[in-house]
């Protein structure tokens, strides 16, 4: 639970990221299908490393 809870704020901080670049440039900012899934694949991935890391300390 706490891998897709850390997943899930990597990927809500990267849409903020993209939405105050989107703001800054006052341009619209449309991502790819084919780019997005993999993003969400490596931030659940880092996620889950972090988390295997915290577990594996205690």
């Amino acid at each position: 639970m706490e891998t897709f809870g850390r997943g899930c704020f990597y990927i809500i901080i990267g849409i903020a990221a993209l939405f105050f670049l989107a703001v800054i440039t006052r341009s619209h900012i449309n991502i790819s299908i084919f780019i997005v899934i993999p993003l969400v694949i490596i931030a659940f991935w880092i996620a889950k490393k972090k988390t295997d890391e915290k577990n594996s300390d205690t």
